[in-house]
């Protein structure tokens, strides 16, 4: 039997394959790549196949940084932990399921979601299973780890707390989904005993880690437009907290950047994303839905600068490598811009594939995987330059 929230998804990707099939042009054709004069050369570290890729389809199965660990997910159910300096296999676990939420790791964990609504839970230092939780749905996000609780976020509005001592469920919170949402879920960020998330209605929301109990909501987005369709509201793309402060953005809605500990409002701008927002000491930037990156001013909002150079490439969410944000895009390409005034400075082609998700920077390197299941690693290009 189908889910009434797979149902929704479907009845989506039926009618928009109908526009689609209604024009034999493409409406919004991908822009070219103009040449640019570049700053600074990227090198590769090394490359790895980490299993199967998702056939250029949705793919949310993003990496997990822990110490000198990278851990990987493949759709086909497995985890990988490579060396971040070497790329040495250190260890590998075939869970024989399918995957599709990203991977988390923290407190000497590693969790990660499957198609078939469960969440397992592994040792980070050798991959060995210790255990797993059955949730209602198929998780698209990655789990957090906090405050000794694994949170898991599913796509029918619900959230599920479990104590990493006893793997219990502690509380779980229900929310009603509209009929018609987008496929992906915001991950649920958890800090400081609060766990925040966004929901498929347009809305944020801050929930106390130990109880569950409801400390503020605030709309991001609010339905527009005559068709179901044009009043999709989700906020799929995860909240940042930086200071004192939430920042969160929703598709066809709006970017906001609110008080933690009240939910008020310091700013509200309209915008759709759907894409992670990055959050520096000065500007929060944002990869629109139609392509175009925008910095917004952190405490007033107000627009700094707009890039359209990757206009409907389908750029990912933005990443900070010190005075510049990387974003990769549909043909496999990474782009850095330059923070004060968004100019490209450089580029590197990865392969054709794609880049499936915000490049992960450290003090060393970039990492980034492609859809069909390829980790690029590269030298980190400003820490390079710093040691010269």
């Amino acid at each position: 039997m189908i889910s009434g929230w797979t149902q929704r998804i479907v009845t989506l990707l039926i009618a928009t394959s109908f526009l689609v099939a209604c024009s034999d042009e493409v409406v919004n054709p991908p822009k070219e790549l103009d040449d640019i004069e570049e700053k600074f050369s990227i090198e590769s570290a090394w490359v790895e196949v980490i299993g199967d890729g998702d056939d250029g389809k949705f793919n949310s199965l993003i990496p997990a940084i822990w110490e000198d660990k990278v851990i990987t997910a493949d759709v086909k159910g497995l985890i990988s932990a490579f060396d971040l300096k070497t790329g040495d296999l250190i260890w590998e676990t075939q869970l024989k399921e399918p995957l599709s939420g990203g991977v988390t790791a923290n407190a000497g964990l590693v969790a990660v979601g499957t198609k078939d609504a469960k969440v397992h839970v592994l040792d980070i230092n050798d991959g060995k299973k210790l255990w797993h939780v059955d949730v209602t749905t198929e998780v698209l996000a990655k789990p957090a780890i906090d405050d000794g609780r694994l949170v898991v976020r599913t796509p029918d509005g619900r959230i599920f707390a479990y104590s990493l001592a006893t793997q219990k469920q502690e509380w779980f919170y229900d929310r009603i989904i509209p009929n018609l949402t987008l496929r992906g879920t915001s991950a649920p960020v958890a800090t400081s005993g609060i766990v925040i998330s966004g929901f498929a209605n347009g809305k944020m929301a801050a929930f106390n880690i130990r109880t569950g109990d409801l400390l503020w909501e605030q709309r991001i987005s609010a339905p527009r437009g005559s068709s179901e369709i044009s009043r999709i509201v989700d906020v799929d793309s995860s909240p940042v907290i930086y200071s004192n402060y939430l920042y969160a953005a929703g598709f066809n809605g709006y970017a906001i950047a609110m008080d933690l500990t009240n939910g008020r409002y310091l700013w509200r701008e309209e915008t759709s994303v759907t894409q992670e927002l990055l959050v520096d000491a000065t500007r929060v930037y944002l990869v629109e839905t139609t392509g175009k990156i925008v910095a917004l001013d952190r405490f007033t909002g107000e627009q700094v600068w707009s890039q359209e150079g990757l206009l409907y490439r389908k750029p990912t969410g933005a990443a900070d490598n010190e005075d510049y944000i990387v974003v990769g895009d549909f043909e496999g390409y990474l782009h850095w811009l330059d923070k004060s005034t968004g100019e490209f400075v450089a580029r590197t082609h990865l392969d054709r594939y794609g880049v499936a998700h915000a490049p992960i920077v450290t003090d060393e390197h970039i990492i980034a995987t492609t859809r069909y299941g390829y980790l690029h690693v590269m030298e980190n290009p400003i820490a390079s330059s710093s040691e010269e």
